[in-house]
């Protein structure tokens, strides 16, 4: 039944986020460092510089990940059995866990997540507990004040601000780690020394009503993010508070008698009660009755106090007319007296009379039976079964909530329309393909691949086809690619902090804004594409981040997991070389609208004379064609095919389906005669295809060849960027440096690619090299395999020579016709006499023999 209510609990959490960060959100990535229980709601300056000390010393003392790993069930029952024995008596506030259950009406304010510690012992001296009891011995207490977050885990977060709370959403385990609100934070500060780290001081509030204070610490990539992360925190506090009080100026009646109340709680605790109270006129008589429900009440010191103000309010409040009786206050005190230690609770009518109370209306602390060591034992035997039962039943819960989740999320992906239905026959070549052993090193027959992709993909088997088609790909490459400079694999990159955010962050809700899977702001599908995009920009500092590449993730993500789309990723920006497209010059992108415009011109020359009348170049229209592989603005169905033949045939695939996609909307266009009205046409018009169309582009795209056609073009253009180059220009001496800038940047950059293409036609000579030296030994051993038949023939014919002239002086001769049955007859007869005149001599056969 909890399970069902904390779940239930979650759930309305995760709503009430979602509908938050969708009215207002902004969001930074930050790296978790950990949590220090504090003494007071305001810290000194050094405090984070104090806290990532000790965070590193319980690194250095490896006490961190200790703790972080967990001691299986033997320690959990410890803990738990150290919390109830001396939590409360030895005066320690009990276990700060995130999910520890919260009093009265208060929301949950942590969720439990087993990688993020949890703190006890608050120091009286309202000092930080790491300056107070530094010097203690115990390395369990230590680290129970002074907790950071394991090294070995995933510790970065998404730090989300929105309107009145603040959430630290995990991209790792994709959901909500920390939940606050900014009434429950009192302070927020920068590091002195650590300028890339700050953190913030909360209340939270454990088991019993206790409140305690903890600071929670974080690293930025630098410290103008540090800085942007303060402001922004101002400026949402600010606003906040304006709206609040102005909500609460606008509700507030000034004759309202607990107006006295809210000052003495403001004294007591130096915190504000929220009331819910209704405005009046000044002229009005009347005033407000209100019926209290007092919940927990602190000890003696202040419940004269208290109990003047009740008698006021009760008095004054007898003198007028009942106008509401609605409201209820709950009062909740963060310090307890002895009698709620005790277990017994004050009524109203104690705080009223004051300390003269009747016995009889004491609360009196249940006696406790003491237990035999046999049924002590007998109690711990149930506590430890039930306890493997409880873990394995959370264990099978999870198992099945982790499946049914993932169904979904795989209905979630593949929710689009294909426009090329996979036949069963087609469906079990695909199946027989994939089902090879070791396929990775079996090359199949690339005419088989290319008729198989021609008749289409089964879309629940589309992502392994592809990684079966990146496989065949680089089989089919001589000469392999230039790899990453950076060999981290992708867990190890995840915890790292990235200086694109910010574009990355931006990106996420523009990418697939309709499409199931994305929509929701922060979920499972832009948590996982951020991560594959934060991951990228790690792995290629060259490149890092840029526009267009989040669909392209995207789509990979659609159609296998996380770490299968970055390595996907990772093959089509290396292997098939799409990166060079998205280099910070842009020059190849430039290339490549060149060859398009080229290709216009020798496919469709009508075509390209009309739009070069209108003066409009492919950069108008194709960028994004290019930048996104068709995927930002065409049907997803037509995309996967796309990417079908990316798989297949590499870069040169997105010219065919320019190409294709023009030629066969030419009459249309053609029709159009301004510039405003040919762009809107292609970029809105013409990706509204009919599921017909988008398979006859797919059909041409398969019979098209243009791989030659592209390279004379891009020569073409270096030849023609060389002659605008030599040209006498009739500029100035400064428009001339810049021009020479830009010239010396272009053929640093030209250098640079000619470098790299050195380097693969370097390593073909070696492939080829390699080739010959293996051809020359094989042609050395057919050498000596001649030699050795031409010596065996040499031999043969001197058996034979030797065996006719035997054959003569035994009187056998053969006949040129082959009519040798008289002289055998006669050489028979002439054996039997000599065997009848003298006895047998042995037959002595030559020696080669």
């Amino acid at each position: 039944m909890s399970d069902h209510c904390s779940s239930a609990r979650s759930n309305d959490i995760n709503a009430a986020t979602s509908k938050t960060r969708s009215v207002f959100a902004k969001k930074f990535e930050v790296l978790f460092c950990g949590r220090v229980s504090v003494a007071h709601k305001k810290a000194p300056p050094a405090l984070i510089d104090e806290c990532i000390e000790k965070f590193s010393q319980l690194h250095g003392s490896g006490t961190a990940d200790k703790e972080g790993s967990g001691e299986g069930l033997v320690g959990g029952l410890k803990r738990a059995l150290a919390f109830q024995s001396n939590g409360l008596r030895n005066g320690s506030v009990g276990n700060g866990a995130a999910g520890s259950p919260t009093t009265g009406a208060r929301p949950v304010l942590f969720k439990r997540d087993p990688s993020f510690p949890c703190l006890q012992a608050l120091d009286e001296n309202g000092l930080s507990p790491e300056i107070s009891n530094s010097n203690t011995d115990d390395p369990v207490a230590r680290s129970a004040q002074v907790q950071p977050t394991s090294l070995r885990e995933n510790r970065t977060m998404l730090f989300t601000v929105g309107r009145s709370q603040i959430y630290l959403v995990s991209p790792d385990t994709k959901k909500v780690a920390i939940e606050k609100s900014f009434r429950e934070i009192s302070f927020c500060s920068q590091g002195i020394r650590h300028v890339d780290h700050f953190g913030f001081i909360c209340r939270e509030t454990v088991e019993g009503g206790n409140c305690h204070f903890v600071c929670y610490v974080f690293q930025c990539t630098d410290e103008s993010l540090v800085d942007e992360i303060m402001l922004t925190l101002k400026q949402a506090f600010s606003v906040a508070a304006l709206q609040q009080n102005a909500k609460t100026q606008s509700e507030q009646c000034d004759s309202c008698p607990m107006q006295h109340l809210h000052r003495l709680c403001e004294r007591i605790e130096g915190r504000k009660l929220f009331l819910n109270s209704h405005a009046h006129e000044k002229n009005d008589q009347t005033i407000c009755i209100y019926r209290f429900t007092i919940l927990l009440i602190t000890s003696s010191n202040y419940s004269s106090s208290i109990s003047y103000i009740f008698f006021s309010l009760l008095i004054y409040g007898t003198e007028c007319s009942l106008l509401c009786l609605n409201s209820t206050l709950t009062v909740c005190l963060s310090e307890l007296g002895d009698a709620c230690l005790d277990g017994g609770l004050m009524t109203v009518g104690q705080v009223v009379g004051g300390g003269g109370v009747d016995s009889s209306m004491r609360a009196v602390p249940e006696e406790r039976k003491k237990r035999s060591k046999e049924e002590l034992r007998e109690l711990w035997r149930k506590a430890i079964i039930q306890q493997i039962l409880l873990q394995r039943m959370e264990r099978e819960n999870q198992k099945l909530q982790d499946s049914a989740s993932n169904l979904q999320n795989k209905r979630l992906k593949l929710d689009y329309e294909e426009i090329t239905p996979c036949l069963k026959e087609v469906t079990l070549v695909w199946e027989k393909m994939l089902g090879t052993h070791g396929r990775a090193k079996v090359k199949f027959d690339s005419e088989t691949i290319h008729a198989a992709v021609a008749q289409g993909v089964p879309r629940q088997h589309r992502g392994e086809i592809w990684k079966f088609l990146s496989e065949q790909y680089l089989l089919r490459q001589t000469v392999p690619s230039r790899p990453p400079s950076n060999h981290a694999p992708y867990k190890e990159l995840l915890k790292q902090l990235t200086s694109q955010q910010h574009a990355i962050l931006i990106d996420l809700g523009r990418t697939f804004p309709t499409h199931p899977y994305f929509q929701a702001q922060l979920g499972a599908g832009q948590l996982s594409l951020f991560n594959i995009l934060k991951a990228y920009s790690l792995l290629d500092p060259e490149v890092g981040y840029c526009q267009g590449l989040s669909f392209i993730a995207g789509v990979l993500l659609l159609h296998m997991g996380e770490e299968d789309a970055f390595n996907m990723l990772k093959f089509l920006m290396y292997d098939v070389g799409l990166r060079k497209q998205y280099r910070p010059d842009m020059i190849i992108l430039q290339i490549q609208m060149y060859q398009l415009s080229r290709l216009l011109h020798d496919y469709h020359r009508d075509l390209y004379s009309h739009l070069e009348r209108q003066e409009i170049g492919p950069s108008l229209y194709a960028t994004p064609w290019f930048l996104t592989a068709f995927a930002s603005h065409f049907p997803l169905g037509f995309v996967a095919r796309v990417f079908d033949m990316l798989f297949l045939q590499g870069s040169e695939v997105i010219f065919k389906v320019a190409l294709s996609l023009l030629g066969s909307h030419k009459p249309l266009i053609l029709q159009h005669e301004s510039l405003e009205s040919i762009v809107d046409f292609i970029k809105t018009t013409l990706p509204n295809l009919g599921l017909v169309q988008m398979e006859k582009t797919i059909n041409q795209v398969c019979e098209m060849d243009v791989s030659k056609q592209l390279q004379a073009y891009e020569v073409e253009y270096h030849v023609l960027q060389d002659e605008l180059l030599e040209t006498p220009p009739t500029l100035n001496q400064h428009q001339r440096a810049a021009q020479l800038e830009r010239t010396n940047q272009s053929l640093r950059q030209q250098n640079l690619d000619l470098l790299e293409e050195l380097q693969v036609s370097h390593a073909r000579v070696c492939s080829l090299e390699g080739q010959v030296e293996a051809l020359t030994q094989s042609e050395g051993r057919l050498k000596e395999q001649v030699s050795s038949l031409e010596e065996e023939k040499r031999l043969l014919a001197s058996t034979i020579l030797h065996l006719q002239g035997l054959l003569t002086r035994l009187g056998i001769h053969s006949a040129p016709d082959g009519d040798t049955a008289a002289p055998q007859l006669e050489a028979k007869e002439a054996l039997d006499d000599r065997t009848v005149d003298s006895p047998p001599q042995p037959l002595l056969l030559p020696k080669s023999l």
